[in-house]
């Protein structure tokens, strides 16, 4: 009987060969001009109220809306035998969609007219998005995840 105890807890240990998976902005990107992606994801989400931008919490609502998705997805996994770093990667992809498609769906509050006007004006690379987080799409492809490695 002990060994089976053992033998269980010895494939359990090998199995949790990872602890955590992050998700954001975690590359370092940056738009043309140098600035960082992390950072106006992060002014996105909180707003700038020195510069009238309202927050859009894309990031929290992503997490809201799919934490027990995620969490359950965990449990799955790891119950079907699957090692901690497989099951995180997986997580981890489907993190990155969900904040993607976070970002793609806000709506509100919407764009003001002055910043529609400087989209429609700019000479490099106008559009006529409405979307507010939807402009050169560098934000939205930069949302990536890593799986931090087990030190113990």
């Amino acid at each position: 009987m002990a060994n089976g105890l053992e033998k269980c807890l010895t494939d359990l240990a090998g199995r949790l060969n990872a602890t955590e998976v992050r998700v954001g902005f975690i590359d370092g990107n940056t738009y043309t001009d140098g600035t960082s992606v992390a950072q106006v994801a992060y002014e996105n989400e909180y707003g700038v109220p020195e510069n009238n931008q309202p927050p859009r919490p894309f990031f929290r609502n992503a997490i809201n809306s799919n934490r027990e998705e995620w969490v359950q997805a965990i449990s799955n996994g790891i119950a079907s035998g699957t090692d901690a770093r497989g099951v995180l990667e997986v997580v981890g992809a489907r993190a990155v969609a969900d904040v993607q498609i976070s970002i793609s769906e806000l709506v509100d509050p919407p764009l003001s007219q002055t910043t529609l006007k400087i989209r429609r004006e700019r000479e490099e690379r106008p559009t006529t998005s409405t979307k507010p987080l939807i402009d050169s799409g560098d934000m939205y492809s930069s949302v990536n995840y890593e799986v931090i490695d087990d030190q113990s």
